[in-house]
């Protein structure tokens, strides 16, 4: 090699490293960069309005206080959830596009034929918030006064009585399923595109009866427009203490306690996923937040990054043995 191509070498490698060093400074000037730094969007699978929705504004406006930052809420309904969950996993993960997810999220892959992402790996946990669980509601004038009186209908029936969830593969339509096949009646599911729909739906009488959390239908079971004739769990619950549960009227195995939690796209960095379960775990110890949640029908429960990534890895392993038992199958 001669000393004029040695220095077009030189000078080429020099032109590279400098590309490498600007690029290296660009990567570590980002990665100090305090988080949020601009607006952050949460996208809710399901309508305005529903449980879902008012939770996940909830949270963004104590966000959006916390940091002095937008937190905006992203309505994406849809498929039981899936619509939203599809549109955070293709966003960039750098912790400016986060899921407010429920419990159906761990369903859909038994219920789906074909998920456009995998539960297990497309997402980073960040925390939990609350829980509540699923009833069996009919308007106030109903002739079902109880639960035996609707199981006496719909065996009369098979096949007859149609009832509303806001989706399938919601857990909502995992307690129907369950209710079914643990008191032998056949019903006709009418999935939703969200929990305020099933509302208007089963208030206006367009359909008898439907499966709703507390989330729900707390509102208008207390003011007498809808009476909830069951309501899972072991013990009551104490959101609404006199509503009697499935067990305590002699059907037994119905299941349907609603987790909500956050998530963000799969390899969010940790320090920032970190930082909003710190802020989460803050907001939910305090009494207003908590008697917010309460007023929703939600029973506050902070769970960590890593106990909401056990969760879901159960759920999803629980859910896929039960699908093989209990119809949950979509139209």
């Amino acid at each position: 090699m001669n000393l004029a191509s040695l220095r077009s070498v030189i000078a080429r490698a020099l032109i590279l490293v400098a590309g490498v060093s600007s690029s290296a400074a660009h990567v570590v000037a980002s990665a100090d960069e305090a988080y949020p730094a601009r607006p952050v969007k949460v996208v809710v699978g399901y309508t305005p309005g529903g449980s879902t929705d008012t939770v996940a504004r909830l949270l963004a406006t104590s966000l959006q206080q916390q940091h002095n930052q937008a937190f905006i809420v992203d309505n994406r309904p849809g498929a039981g959830g899936l619509l939203g969950a599809q549109a955070v996993v293709n966003a960039a993960p750098d912790g400016y596009t986060l899921l407010m997810a429920i419990s159906s999220h761990t369903i859909l892959p038994s219920v789906q034929k074909k998920m456009p992402y995998d539960t297990a790996t497309d997402f980073a946990p960040i925390a939990t918030l609350g829980t509540s669980p699923n009833m069996l509601v009919v308007p106030a004038d109903s002739e079902w006064k109880s639960l035996a009186d609707f199981i006496a209908a719909a065996k009369a029936s098979p096949g007859t009585i149609s009832y509303a969830t806001p989706g399938i593969g919601t857990t909502t339509h995992v307690t129907a399923a369950m209710l079914e096949h643990a008191s032998g009646i056949e019903l006709n599911h009418i999935p939703y595109k969200g929990s305020s729909e099933v509302m208007q739906a089963v208030l206006s009488k367009q359909v008898p009866i439907a499966v709703a959390s507390i989330i729900t239908a707390g509102h208008a079971i207390r003011d007498g427009r809808l009476r909830a004739l069951a309501v899972v769990g072991s013990q009551r619950s104490p959101l609404l203490p006199d509503v009697p549960t499935f067990e305590e009227q002699g059907v037994e195995g119905v299941l349907g306690d609603n987790w909500l939690g956050l998530l963000a796209p799969a390899h969010t960095p940790q320090p920032i996923v970190a930082e909003l379960e710190d802020t989460i775990e803050s907001l939910l110890a305090k009494p207003e937040i908590q008697d917010s949640l309460r007023l929703q029908g939600v029973a506050p429960q902070f769970g960590t990054s890593e106990d909401f990534g056990n969760v879901i890895a159960n759920e999803l392993k629980a859910y896929a043995e039960l699908a093989k038992t209990t119809t949950l199958t979509m139209d």
